[in-house]
């Protein structure tokens, strides 16, 4: 069960991950979220981020998703044209390049996890709540640190 709650909760997989190119139309009123990855041990691999509303955090689609290489020492990710609303962030270095969060058998990561506001969860992701940060009009950051 443990295995379940972290492989699939942690972090839900993230479809169709491609690094963000151009940014869609800009929605009236729409902003830019800057996220600093710190917590890179090694640059191996990519960093997969998901950007989810409440909607979806459990288990439903993501808003935004990217990936952007591994740098030791520090990542970013820029990410244009969200709407105004409220928002919580997943992701993930994929070491071992299976597009795959890593857990060992009794379902503990392997592979170096983080959330929005360096939420953490007991036993599984935190929640929406916890992770949650809003955006406006104005650019945002969100500093991540991957554990």
């Amino acid at each position: 069960m443990l295995r379940s709650l972290l492989a699939a909760a942690l972090i839900a997989p993230l479809p169709l991950i491609a690094p963000i190119a151009a940014a869609p139309a800009m929605a009236q009123g729409a902003a830019t979220l800057t996220i600093h990855f710190d917590g890179i041990e090694q640059a191996q691999g990519r960093i997969m981020v998901a950007i989810y509303d409440a909607e979806g955090w459990n288990g439903g689609a993501p808003v935004r998703v990217a990936m952007i290489d591994a740098k030791t020492g520090g990542a970013d990710v820029v990410v244009a044209g969200l709407a105004p609303g409220t928002y919580a962030v997943r992701a993930f270095q994929d070491v071992d390049g299976d597009m795959k969060f890593g857990t060992n058998p009794f379902g503990m990561p392997t592979e170096p996890f983080g959330f929005s506001n360096d939420a953490m969860g007991a036993g599984g992701p935190p929640s929406f709540d916890a992770a949650a940060f809003a955006i406006g009009d104005a650019p945002v950051a969100q500093n991540i640190t991957l554990r």
